[in-house]
């Protein structure tokens, strides 16, 4: 352990960490190493009560000792600081779990030598410069140019770049296997709570892990994923959700170093882990349900000593929900996510009285699109920390002046949570690792010696939704290996990739062959709002098919090409329309919700998808091409992930391939896809099946001290 150059000072001893020695009374106390560094670890995390697991591993660096060596280290320190146990001035023994430092302590900061300088060569003196010039200060000699020069290049460096709000450095705070992600700091901003899935990755658990220290320490084990911690104002309490089945979320509170734990509530959540805030007082969380059973879910007020809930924000019947509650530090402002449909979401600032309850209507800080996802305030409540949907950027925006948002550059994309000390000085935050590729199946491979998955069109990045064309010669996909979301063309054997789009500052995908194969019609955000384009097969032009205000994507061909269908409006709103491919007006299709409409094999039979609030989820229904009554095929599906054969419907549902059969009604699995993701087809001659899934998902933890 790297000791810094500081002496501390309580009662009448004195640790002076820089010469390795103990004072009492001025009397030198000596102490093994092993002890010393415990003495000063103690001191430095003396706002706290230090596990023994901690200790082991930061004092004696993972190697492996008994309590017995801990508890020695203990009383050499304690008998050089007449300390006694029983009643300590010093160091407090915490039954069962560990230490604690009592006395206050004040911090001396040693001087340190001035470094030598060498000597700076003298220039000539400069020509005269015939232009009169205004009268400045002198420089006084080669020291003063040097150290002149030396902080003008800092300032150089602290400088933000343009179009970034700061320029931070992150360093990593955790790099355990699995994921670890909603971090939130302690009152004094010396320990983070986080969720962490574990070495496995197969069940999320509480821990706390202090800063300056490696081993975390583990506050639950359920069976269930307990979530979304979040630090009470007082330090004594940390809140978190508990997942349950049937979409049900319960609400845990439990010490920060471990203990009982006390439910507080229990309501429907269609999002669950979308995020808990506690009041500046400590008395109320705002969490996210259904509790009333409206429908979509919206933020309410949870008191902690009661359980007693009462309604905030009460989110439109055709969207997703609200989530992401975040009280401003005065508790005077809720800022908050609303989500407009699976991908589209707007960043709210709620004003509150000071019981919290609502004053006026939400104001919307943000655009829509695949923007806001979490929040965290900065600046002393002046700007909000957001982080996009699709991408993980993170941005600044003003509470107040209506300013557009500035994109932090430095923090990188894949950001998925966040949060900032009470100061502000220092930003925790997880960032994603994600890799979805697209695999081949061969379906005709013979029972005897059955086929496996092979990896088929992969890269570092996402590459999702592949469509063979009609001809089954060449495959169109999405991917964002160059950056960002654009639409790519390979030949059948997955070579000679090249993307056929440049949408810029957009979330372009879902593309679709025409029927003979010349075009392909996709989606994409780069207006705004979500419309439909077509292209050539080899690129080239791109044309806009729909227009107006409202989202409108997923398009897919009639089996004659005449028509285009396509989903329009957001959430549990979207409807299929149809309208013809060379331009026209649209006639609206369902009446009842539906997306990502197709064709039967014959032209006859129109299938489609009935999204529900639950994200990632909906079930398949079909109707006459020509209009009539609607009949539901599938209870659930992942997302749009089916593909029509004329014997029956490929689709992906709790982790697997399976097929519905026509001619028997029954399903029957094909292959495990465990952790799918966009997009499932088949190849015209039925040989192969093509899915997308993610390859390796994770996350890590990134620390910024002195955040700006």
């Amino acid at each position: 352990m790297q000791l810094p150059p500081a002496c501390y000072r309580f009662g009448e001893a004195a640790l002076d960490v820089s010469n390795l020695r103990l004072t009492v009374s001025g009397e030198v106390r000596p102490l093994e190493p092993k002890s010393f560094r415990l003495l000063h670890f103690l001191i430095e995390n003396r706002h706290r009560a230090v596990p023994k697991d901690e200790i082991l591993t930061v004092v004696w660096q993972g190697v492996a000792v008994s309590d017995n060596a801990l508890t020695r280290a203990i009383a050499q320190i304690r008998k050089a600081l007449d300390d006694d146990p029983k009643q300590p001035r010093f160091i407090e023994t915490i039954p069962t779990i560990g230490y604690r430092f009592l006395a206050t302590v004040e911090v001396e900061a040693l001087p340190t030598p001035e470094p030598e300088l060498a000597p700076v060569p003298q220039a000539p003196p400069p020509p005269p410069d015939p232009k009169p010039r205004r009268s400045r200060p002198l420089v006084w000699g080669g020291l003063a140019v040097a150290l002149l020069a030396a902080a003008l290049g800092a300032y150089r460096f602290l400088l933000p770049a343009p179009g970034e709000a700061s320029l931070n450095e992150p360093v990593v705070f955790t790099a355990y296997p699995g994921s670890e992600s909603a971090p939130s700091f302690s009152p004094d901003g010396n320990q983070v709570a986080f969720q962490w899935n574990g070495p496995a990755a197969n069940n999320w658990d509480i821990y706390v892990k202090s800063i300056g220290s490696e081993a975390p320490l583990r506050l639950t084990t359920a069976p269930e994923a307990d979530i979304e911690p979040q630090w009470s104002p007082d330090g004594r309490t940390l809140a978190f959700e508990r997942a349950l089945p049937g979409d049900r979320v319960a609400i845990i509170l439990i010490p920060p170093l471990g203990g009982p734990e006390r439910k507080l509530a229990e309501f429907p959540s269609h999002g669950r882990g979308m995020g808990l805030s506690w009041s500046p007082d400590g008395k109320w969380l705002a969490v996210v349900g259904d509790i009333e059973r409206k429908g979509p879910d919206r933020i309410y007020l949870l008191s902690v000593e009661t359980g007693e809930t009462r309604p905030l924000t009460d989110p439109p019947a055709t969207s997703v929900g609200d989530a992401s509650p975040a009280f401003s530090p005065d508790g005077d402002t809720l800022a908050f996510v609303r989500w407009i449909d699976v991908s589209g979401t707007e960043l709210y600032a709620l004003n509150l009285s000071k019981d919290f309850s609502p004053h006026g209507e939400p104001k919307k800080l943000s655009v829509t699109g695949p923007g806001p996802f979490r929040t965290a305030w900065a600046g002393g409540g002046r700007h909000l920390l957001f982080n996009l949907v699709q991408h993980g950027e993170v941005y600044r925006i003003s509470a107040t002046s209506g300013a557009p948002p500035e994109k932090m550059l430095s923090l990188g994309t894949g950001v998925t949570s966040m949060a900032l000390t009470r100061d502000g000085r220092r930003l925790a935050y997880s960032v994603a690792t994600s890799n979805s590729n697209i695999w081949r199946f061969d379906l005709t491979a013979q029972p005897a010696s059955p086929a496996t998955p092979e990896p088929f069109i992969a890269s570092t990045r996402r590459e999702v939704y592949p469509q063979y064309s009609p001809d089954g010669r060449r495959i169109v996909f999405y991917s964002d290996r160059s950056g960002t979301d654009q639409i790519w063309v390979c030949e059948a054997d997955g070579s000679k990739a090249a993307a056929i789009t440049t949408m810029r500052r957009s979330n372009t995908g879902t593309p679709h062959w025409s029927p003979d194969g010349r075009s392909i019609a996709f989606d994409s955000n780069a207006t705004g709002a979500y419309q439909v384009y077509s292209i050539g097969a080899d690129g080239g032009k791109v044309r806009q098919i729909t227009h107006g205000n409202a989202s409108n994507y997923g398009a897919t061909w009639s089996r004659d090409g005449h028509w285009l269908y396509f989903a329009s409006g957001a959430g549990v709103s979207a409807q299929v329309w149809k309208m013809p491919s060379q331009g026209g007006n649209p006639v609206q299709i369902t009446h009842s919700g539906g997306m990502a409409a197709q064709e039967s094999a014959d032209g006859k039979t129109l299938y489609f998808v009935k999204p529900v609030i639950a994200m990632g989820q909906g079930s398949l229904w079909r109707m006459p091409v020509t209009g009539g009554p609607e009949e539901k095929v599938l209870d659930s599906l992942y997302r749009f992930n089916y593909a029509l054969t004329e014997k029956g419907i490929y689709f992906t549902h709790n982790g697997a391939v399976q097929l519905l059969d026509f001619a028997t009604s029954a399903i029957r699995p094909v292959l495990a896809t465990p952790r799918p993701d966009a997009g499932l087809a088949l190849s015209p001659d039925g040989r192969y099946l093509l899915f997308s899934k993610r390859d390796a998902i994770g996350s890590d933890l990134m620390l910024v001290e002195q955040f700006r």
